[in-house]
C-alpha cells in the first residue's frame, strides 16, 4: 500500500513538472515573439532617424518651412573686452 501511494505521488510530481515545463515554454515563446517585434520596431525607428537626419532633409526643412537661407556676406568677428562684460 505504501509503495502504491509513493508511486502515485511520483506520477503526480512528474506530471506536474511536465505541465510546468510546458507552461514555461509557452511563456518563453511569447517573450521571444515580443522581443522580435520590439527589435523590428527599434530597427524601423533607427532607419527613420537616419532618414530624417540626412543633410538633404534638414536643408529642405530649413529652407521650405523655416525660411532660412545662406548668407551672401561673410560673418563679422566680434571682439568683446572683459571690462565691457563686467559693466
Amino acid at each position: 500500500m505504501v509503495a502504491l501511494f509513493t508511486g502515485a505521488g511520483l506520477i503526480v510530481f512528474f506530471v506536474n513538472n511536465i505541465i510546468a515545463v510546458n507552461a514555461l515554454a509557452v511563456e518563453n515563446n511569447n517573450i521571444l515573439t515580443e522581443l522580435n517585434k520590439t527589435t523590428a520596431f527599434n530597427n524601423s525607428l533607427q532607419t527613420e532617424i537616419e532618414r530624417l537626419t540626412t543633410y538633404d532633409n534638414i536643408k529642405s526643412v530649413a529652407v521650405d518651412k523655416l525660411g532660412l537661407k545662406y548668407s551672401k556676406s561673410k560673418p563679422k568677428k566680434i571682439v568683446i573686452d572683459k571690462s565691457e562684460i563686467e559693466n
